[in-house]
């Protein structure tokens, strides 16, 4: 019998229940009958089949249908001491099971009320730790909608992890070496540090258009430019004391930018911290004591350390199958930086940095930088580690993997994934750094339209309501929007940012979902808090009522399923984000339909109490949901 006081998952103990009458009635082993049991797509059919009669069929030599009938006839005393399943059916060869509707409502509500903000968490992954790099823009430019996909996508990916019982790292990588990093700072040193009424990150990159073009058609500042870049690894030089000010003024105004999405981080690995740290050495070192990678001794790569990847079985067929991972020169390429990040990651290289607070966050928490300078906080190990890059990447991510394993690092390589993302634009915009096309299409752009379009349908709708009111809500419509967009596409498909489709207060985007809460929540204010009755929650059982209950009841599996679908291939692992926005729509709809056939305030007084009570579990589900997918949750709309 169900305990609504222990249980965290309200559909899996349902589940669990009818698979151990099934397993008895039908005389199998309780893995046995799992592997047979359904959800039906119509709930007329039942809310649990099995096909388990056509398993048994060859064993014990009866026709299907003559088997679900016995099964079905041992169910009804086994029904009886059970009293959660109403009834059982076979249909030919098919066998429904039918829950008793009153009793899925009454543990549901109560496991809702009990759980409330943590209903939907389970413990699943308990122990877990996993870190999630995201979004790595370069510190030269404002964010586009395209580097809002990757930010979106590894927030979302963290909420769903820690949901599930993952503890989570967010980390950061900041790029604040390289040639577009030396062409800024080349201009901030010959114009000094000007004040700029412009964004800082906006400011960056108009100038760094200006100055590709000089690099790209003056020769004297090329060379100059690219002396810039020489010294910048000289942490002491004032082209790197100038570049770090530089860049740590771009991230800060880019992450005010992601702070209007709810995107935060926990930590940030800097590009000249890895230079400086000794990681690099110790990866060299360790590379050098595998058999797959030698330092070549004469031809082209003389002196080079190179990983031998001829013997792998999608390589073997490349003209050059072999990788250079640090140069004559010693230098690193982008491929053996990336390894070395990748060990650091996982713990297998002991942490060689020290750490900085770079910010407190808007949401209180620290967000610290790695520094040669400054306190211990150590990462620590993780069970697995989650790179979120485009899709463009997959080769280059696979061969850091492949190149972990032949380090003899086989789990972590396997604990590697590339949550890998296709383009994503605006209509009639194409972006491009260098060309400085992302201009007037910046993601600051986009929140702006995005706020100002949200605006008129809050102002329509409460129109006798203060500037602070109509503001503060439409700020969380236009973020909303764009997060749940972003994410309502499966990462692996393209696509175009629409307006009207973000925006939509009717249809499958965020301000459906969001005005359904506070639908809700509007509801739920006209009722007087002084009621001392208990509502008989058995008395839900209309059709409508109990689609709506089943979905709040699935809402912890469903997170715990989303996780289970990270399936890694050869060529990356995906992310089904999806998921976890088809689930918040069709619980919003649902919901919008038990409004439509079930008046809630109009009812008979027991009926009523009972249905306020599923007002106030779908309005705490769909706030979870809404967390997870990091929609602001709004009272009022």
């Amino acid at each position: 019998m169900i305990d609504s006081t222990n249980i965290q998952n309200p559909w899996k103990a349902f589940f669990e229940e009818g698979a151990e009458i099934l397993a008895s009635a039908a005389a199998v082993d309780i893995e046995t009958i799992r592997r047979f049991i359904e959800v039906p797509p119509d709930s007329k059919l039942g809310d649990l089949a099995t096909t388990i009669a056509f398993h048994l069929a060859k064993e014990l030599r009866k026709n299907p249908a003559q088997i679900a009938s016995e099964i079905v006839s041992k169910l009804a005393p086994l029904m009886e001491e059970n009293n959660l399943i109403d009834r059982a059916e076979s249909k030919g060869p098919y066998i429904n099971l039918f829950y008793n509707r009153g009793k899925y409502a009454k543990y549901t509500l109560e496991v809702v009320e009990r759980l409330s903000d943590e209903y939907g968490k389970s413990t699943n992954y308990a122990g877990k730790r996993a870190l999630i790099e995201s979004p790595a823009v370069n510190p030269s430019k404002p964010w586009h909608i395209g580097h809002t996909r990757n930010a979106v996508l590894g927030d979302t990916l963290g909420n769903v992890l820690i949901a599930a019982g993952w503890n989570v790292i967010k980390l950061d990588y900041i790029n604040d070496l390289g040639l577009q990093i030396a062409q800024l700072t080349w201009k901030i040193l010959q114009i000094g540090n000007k004040e700029t009424e412009d964004k800082y990150d906006h400011y960056l990159g108009h100038i760094y258009v200006d100055v590709q073009e000089s690099f790209d058609n003056d020769e004297k500042v090329n060379q100059e430019i690219r002396e810039v870049s020489r010294k910048l690894e000289d942490l002491s030089s004032q082209e790197a004391q100038a570049s770090h000010r530089m860049v740590t003024r771009c991230v800060k105004a880019q992450y005010q930018t992601a702070y209007r999405l709810g995107i935060d981080h926990t930590y940030q690995v800097w590009e000249s911290a890895i230079a400086h740290s000794g990681l690099l050495d110790t990866a060299r070192d360790m590379m050098l004591k595998a058999d797959s990678i030698t330092m070549e001794s004469e031809g082209d790569n003389a002196g080079c350390i190179v990983a031998k990847l001829e013997t792998l079985e999608e390589f073997k067929d490349m003209q050059n199958p072999n990788k250079i991972l640090f140069r004559s020169d010693g230098t690193r390429t982008y491929t053996g930086a990336d390894v070395a990040t990748q060990l650091w990651k996982f713990g297998i290289i002991k942490d060689p940095f020290k750490y900085q607070l770079f910010e407190k966050q808007p949401n209180d928490i620290e967000i610290f930088r790695t520094s040669l300078q400054g306190e211990d906080h150590s990462l620590g190990k993780f069970d697995a580690v989650f790179n979120v890059i485009g899709a463009e990447q997959s080769h280059p991510q696979r061969l850091i993997y492949v190149i972990l394993g032949l380090l003899g690092f086989k789990k972590q390589s396997e604990n590697s994934h590339h949550i890998g993302y296709e383009f994503v634009g605006l209509e009639e915009a194409d972006f491009s750094g260098r060309k400085g096309t992302w201009i007037g299409y910046s993601l600051d752009v986009v929140l702006d339209r995005a706020f100002d379009l949200a605006r008129e349908e809050v102002a329509k709708r409460n129109p006798d309501e203060n500037d602070e009111f109509k503001d503060g809500v439409a700020e969380s419509v236009a973020a909303g929007a764009v997060r749940y967009f972003l994410l309502n596409a499966s990462p692996d498909r393209k696509i175009t940012f629409s307006w009207e489709k973000a925006l939509d207060f009717n249809g499958d985007a965020a301000p459906y979902l969001q005005y359904s809460h506070a639908r809700a929540a509007r509801i739920l204010e006209r009722v007087e808090a002084n009621s001392s009755e208990t509502p008989n929650l058995e008395l839900l059982s209309h059709d409508a009522e109990f689609a709506l209950i089943k979905a709040i009841a699935k809402l912890p599996e469903e997170i715990v399923e989303t996780v289970k679908s990270l399936q890694k291939s050869t060529w990356g692992t995906s992310f089904p984000c999806n998921k976890m926005t088809t689930f918040c729509y069709n619980l919003a709809t649902l919901f919008s339909k038990f409004y439509d056939s079930c008046p809630v305030m109009k009812a008979e007084p027991d009926i009523k109490l009972a249905r306020l009570e599923l007002v106030k579990a779908f309005k705490v589900s769909m706030a979870n949901c809404l967390r997870i997918i990091g929609v602001t949750v709004v009272d009022r709309m």
